[in-house]
C-alpha cells in the first residue's frame, strides 16, 4: 500500500523563475532533506511532484509523493504578467514634453538606458524586448515594459509659476 501524499508550499523569487534554480527542502523527519529543481518560467499555482518523498505507508508499502505548490514572491521593483515584466518610472512634466533618457533596472541587476521621446503621455509604456521572463525552461524570454507616469509638482516657486502661466497663455 502506498503512503500518503504530502503537499507543501514552496516560495521562490523572480530570479528563480528567470534562470531556474535548485532548492533544498527540509522535511523535518529526522533532518531529511530533498533537493528540487525549479524549472525556468514556472508560475504561481503550478505543482512540482517529487516521487516517493511523501508520507510513509502504515503497512510498510512505498512512500507517497511530495507535491510542492509554487508561490512566486512579490518583487519590490517588478510586476509579472505571464512572461512579461513591468517596472514603473516617474518623470517630471518638462521631461515628458522635451524627452529624456532614463536608467531602467533589469532583473539581472543591470541598468539599461532608455530614450523617452518628446511628447510622451502619462501611463504610456516603453518596451525592452527579451528582458522579461522565459515562458518555459527552453522558451524565449518575454519583454520588460517601462510604465511611465508624469510627476506634477504639488507646489512651485513664484518664478516657476510665472513660466507656467506664460506657457498656459501660449496655448501649452
Amino acid at each position: 500500500m502506498k503512503g500518503q501524499d504530502l503537499s507543501l508550499e514552496l516560495p521562490i523569487t523572480l530570479n528563480d523563475v528567470l534562470s531556474g534554480s535548485e532548492k533544498t527542502i527540509s522535511l523535518g523527519r529526522g533532518g531529511e532533506k530533498v533537493s528540487v529543481k525549479i524549472p525556468a518560467g514556472i508560475e504561481t499555482g503550478k505543482k512540482l511532484r517529487v516521487a516517493g518523498k511523501g508520507g510513509v505507508s502504515p503497512s510498510g508499502g512505498s512512500r507517497g509523493d511530495l507535491y510542492l505548490l509554487i508561490k512566486v514572491k512579490h518583487h519590490s521593483l517588478f510586476e509579472r504578467e505571464g512572461s512579461n515584466l513591468t517596472v514603473k518610472k516617474q518623470i517630471p512634466f518638462s521631461a515628458a514634453v522635451l524627452g529624456t533618457t532614463l536608467s531602467v533596472p533589469t532583473l539581472e541587476g543591470k541598468s539599461m538606458k532608455v530614450k523617452v521621446p518628446p511628447g510622451f503621455q502619462s501611463n504610456g509604456k516603453l518596451r525592452l524586448k527579451r528582458l522579461g521572463l522565459p515562458d518555459g525552461p527552453k522558451a524565449p524570454r518575454g519583454d520588460l515594459f517601462v510604465k511611465i507616469s508624469i510627476e506634477v509638482p504639488r507646489s512651485v516657486t513664484l518664478g516657476q509659476e510665472k513660466i507656467i502661466q506664460d506657457l498656459a497663455e501660449s496655448g501649452l
